[in-house]
C-alpha cells in the first residue's frame, strides 16, 4: 500500500498556522512539518529556484515529520514506498518552483506564513532541546517574565492581529466563526510561547542546524504549492460540464440504470434463495456494511433516509424489499427481526433489524455520477499538469534513502507535531461533498 504524501491531498486542506497556535479551537489542526532544503544551505527564509537534496536530508526530512513509527517502517521496508514518497516530494517541490515563479513568495500573506512557518520550527527545536536538558513544563522553556516582556515590545499587537487575521483564513470553522475570549488569550499565549522559544532558538543557533533548515525550506516550499494551486492550478483543471458529459458517456458503469439493473439481477438471485448475505459480501458497495453481509443492525425511524426508513418498515421478518432508490445508490433490503423497545422519554420505540445490498452508479454512494466524473477529470488534468510541472523543474532528489540512518530518538514526553498531512492517504477521486451513507447508524435524513 502507497503511503501516500499525496501533494495535492494536502495543498489545499492544511493551513499554515503551526499546530501548537491552533490547539485551542474544537480540536487541533496540524500543520505539515515542513522540512525541504537543498543540499548546499540558503537562507530558508527566502527560498530559492531549485531544490536538491541528499539521502541524508531526505531521512532528516522525515524525523522532522514526526511521522508514526508505522509509517516510518513502512517506508524503511518497503522500496516501492520509498519511490512513491520521493514522487510525491518531486511534484509537490516542482508546484512550489512554479509558484516562487508566479512571485507568490513576495505576496504579503504567503511572507507572513513563511515567517509563521520558521518560528514554528525553530520554536519546536527549542522546545525539544531544553527538554532534552531536563525541562520538564512550559516554564522552563518560556518564563512568564519573558512573555510579560515581550507583550510590551513595539509593535507587538500588529504582529498578533496580522497572525490572528491569517488564522481567522484559515479556520476550517470559517472565518466567521467566533472566538470566545477564553480561545482568544490562549491563542495568544501560545503565539507568544511560539515567537520567544523561536527567538530564543535562533540565538541557540538552531538556525543554522541542518535538520532545521530542511524544515524550514520544505515547509515554506508546501505553503508556496499551496498558493499556486489556489491562484493558478485550481481553475486550470476544473473539469467543464461538455467534458463531464462525454466522460459519462464513456464510462456506463457511471450510468445509474447500469447500477439498477445490476441491483434487479441480485434481487432476482435472492429471491430464488441464494445467501443475501453472502451477495451483499460480493457486491454491496456499502462499505460500512459489506463485510459483515450487509447487517445494520438495529435502527429506530427517523436513523436512515426516508425511502430506506420506509422500505424497511414495511418488510415483515424474511421478507425482501423491491428496489429502493435514494441519494446513494440503489438498494435491496432483507428484513431480520422487529422489536419494540423503551425510548428515552419512557415510551415505546419500534425497531428493525436489517441486511442490505447497495449498488451505487460507479460503486461510490458518497458522491453523484457526475460529481464522480468531475473527480476523475480533474485528477487527470492535475497529474497531467503536475507531470509538466516537474518536467520542467530542478529538482534533484536521491533515487532512495534509508528511514532512521540520520535520526535521534525523540524527546520523551513531546507530541509529534504537523504530522497528519504527511501521512493522510491521497484524496478521493472524486468529492464527497459531506453526504453519508445511510448504514452507518447516523441520523441521517435527506442529503
Amino acid at each position: 500500500m502507497r503511503l501516500s504524501y499525496k501533494i495535492l491531498a494536502t495543498l489545499v486542506l492544511c493551513a499554515c498556522v503551526p499546530l501548537c497556535l491552533h490547539a485551542q479551537r474544537t480540536q487541533p489542526r496540524g500543520r505539515t512539518p515542513t522540512p525541504h532544503t537543498p543540499t548546499t544551505a540558503r537562507p530558508a527564509a527566502t527560498p530559492q529556484t531549485g531544490v536538491t537534496l541528499s539521502a541524508q536530508d531526505v531521512d532528516l526530512l522525515i524525523a522532522g515529520l514526526g511521522m508514526p513509527a508505522e509509517a516510518q517502517a513502512r517506508l524503511g521496508s518497503d522500496a516501492e514506498t520509498r519511490k512513491a514518497f520521493l514522487q510525491d516530494l518531486r511534484e509537490m517541490f516542482a508546484v512550489a518552483e512554479a509558484g516562487r515563479a508566479a512571485g507568490l513568495a513576495a505576496r504579503p500573506d504567503v511572507r507572513l506564513q513563511f515567517e509563521l512557518s520558521r518560528a514554528y520550527v525553530i520554536a519546536r527545536a527549542y522546545t525539544l532541546k531544553r527538554q532534552a536538558e531536563g525541562a520538564t513544563s512550559p516554564a522552563q522553556v518560556v518564563s512568564e517574565a519573558e512573555s510579560a516582556a515581550f507583550l510590551k515590545e513595539p509593535g507587538l499587537d500588529q504582529r498578533f492581529a496580522e497572525f490572528l487575521a491569517d488564522y481567522r483564513k484559515h479556520d476550517p470553522a470559517g472565518a466567521d466563526s467566533p472566538l470566545t475570549d477564553a480561545q482568544l488569550a490562549q491563542l495568544k499565549q501560545n503565539w507568544v510561547q511560539v515567537m520567544i522559544s523561536s527567538r530564543k532558538g535562533s540565538a541557540a543557533g538552531l538556525d543554522k542546524e541542518r535538520q532545521n533548515k530542511i524544515s524550514i525550506t520544505y515547509q515554506q516550499a508546501r505553503l508556496l504549492a499551496s498558493a499556486y494551486f489556489v491562484a493558478t492550478m485550481k481553475a486550470q483543471t476544473a473539469a467543464t460540464e461538455p467534458e463531464i458529459d462525454a466522460y459519462l458517456a464513456q464510462h456506463p458503469e457511471l450510468d445509474p440504470k447500469v447500477a439498477r439493473a445490476k441491483i434487479a439481477g441480485l434481487l432476482q438471485r435472492a429471491r430464488a434463495g441464494e445467501d443475501f448475505a453472502a451477495l451483499a459480501q460480493q457486491f454491496s458497495s456499502d462499505p460500512g456494511s459489506k463485510a459483515n453481509g450487509g447487517d445494520l443492525g438495529w435502527f429506530a425511524r427517523g436513523m436512515m433516509v426516508k425511502p430506506f426508513e420506509e422500505g424497511a418498515f414495511a418488510l415483515k421478518p424474511g421478507e425482501i424489499s423491491n428496489i429502493i432508490e435514494t441519494p446513494f445508490g440503489f438498494h435491496i433490503i432483507k428484513l431480520e427481526e422487529r422489536r419494540t423497545q423503551p425510548g428515552p422519554d419512557g415510551q415505546s420505540v419500534e425497531e428493525v433489524r436489517a441486511r442490505h445490498i447497495l449498488i451505487a452508479p460507479g460503486g461510490d454512494p458518497a458522491a453523484s455520477p457526475r460529481e464522480q466524473a468531475r473527480g476523475q477529470i480533474e485528477q487527470a488534468k492535475r497529474a497531467k499538469l503536475i507531470a509538466a510541472l516537474a518536467q520542467r523543474a530542478r529538482i534533484n532528489l536521491p533515487d532512495d534513502f534509508a528511514v532512521g540512518a540520520t535520526q535521534t530518538a525523540p524527546v520523551p514526553g513531546v507530541a509529534a507535531a504537523n504530522t497528519q498531512s504527511a501521512t493522510k492517504p491521497a484524496a478521493p477521486s472524486a468529492p464527497t461533498h459531506g453526504r453519508t451513507s445511510p448504514t452507518r447508524r447516523q441520523p441521517v435524513r435527506r442529503p
